[in-house]
């Protein structure tokens, strides 16, 4: 059975294809159709990992505008408003938050950026995490949803005995957020056509607390043990949440190779221009 990862949309007002519910709708199963090919079924090389992103719900904020050459990243106060709103309206649903601004690109030139947060913690092995993703213009027809879910799912902790080592840094490649294969879903320039998966990768995301097995089975397991378990520590949640902050400052800006159309490959693929003929000038005396 496939591992299953809910999403909420949230859109806000000049959003590329907002203006209507139908292409917020449509804008939105395009993410997660992308997001399923990649970290579900997958392609070659890569490995197939099963894991099915799913819809949630859809909100939408006409009266909110939010232009994402003002946004430095997820942790921006209206990103972050907007998303606690949709939280406080789901109650608390575990799952990743995506939220569209209008404009091109965030404030570093990138197209989207993500990451996860502490919703409790009790100890290395007993949290719970949601994802939050945000999306400019340029994010859309892209798989960039699909990897800003992978910064979202490789959070976890390298030492069950040390708080202080959780980590979104890709498992393929340590020491870095990214993979270092142009051809991997995880490389920071996110590859236009068949990003893949390795295994490594998956391995770690099907672990994910914001897969909704595992944060339901988190959730039984606590109520089996009683309540003297279910103590939340929130100082440890505010100095993990600002350390992932800023984890996610230092990341190196997410872009996207652009599709190819017909008349751009035709364009690239015609001569250049001839040089021009030389021509002498004649110096006008004084």
């Amino acid at each position: 059975m496939a591992s299953t990862i809910r999403v909420v949309g949230i859109f806000t007002n000049g959003a590329r294809s907002s203006a209507t519910a139908e292409e917020r709708q449509a804008r939105f199963n395009n993410d997660l159709t992308l997001a399923n090919a990649a970290w579900g079924t997958g392609f070659a090389p890569g490995v197939s990992c099963g894991l099915r992103f799913a819809s949630l719900r859809i909100f939408y904020h006409p009266d909110v505008t939010i232009d994402a050459s003002t946004v430095s990243n997820v942790n921006d106060p209206r990103v972050a408003n907007l998303i606690t709103q949709a939280r406080n309206t789901l109650n608390d649903a575990t799952a990743i938050y995506v939220v569209y601004l209008s404009g091109d690109s965030l404030s570093p030139g990138s197209i989207g950026n993500g990451g996860p947060e502490f919703t409790f913690f009790r100890s290395t092995t007993d949290y719970g995490l949601i994802g939050r993703v945000v999306l400019s213009g340029r994010a859309i027809d892209t798989y960039a949803f699909a990897h800003e879910a992978g910064h979202v799912l490789f959070g976890r902790f390298l030492d069950n005995s040390n708080p202080g080592s959780f980590t979104i840094n890709d498992p393929s490649n340590p020491g870095s957020a990214h993979s270092n294969n142009p051809q991997n879903l995880m490389y920071p320039i996110i590859p236009s056509s068949d990003p893949i998966i390795n295994s490594a990768q998956c391995s770690v995301a099907k672990q994910s607390k914001v897969i909704a097995q595992n944060a339901a089975s988190s959730y039984l397991k606590n109520k089996k043990l009683g309540s003297a378990r279910k103590k939340n520590n929130r100082p440890m949640v505010k100095k993990l949440n600002n350390t992932l902050t800023a984890k996610m400052r230092r990341m190196k800006p997410d872009v996207s190779r652009r599709r190819r159309t017909a008349k751009a490959i035709s364009k690239a693929r015609k001569p250049c221009c001839r040089p021009a003929a030389n021509r002498r000038r004649t110096l006008k005396s004084r």
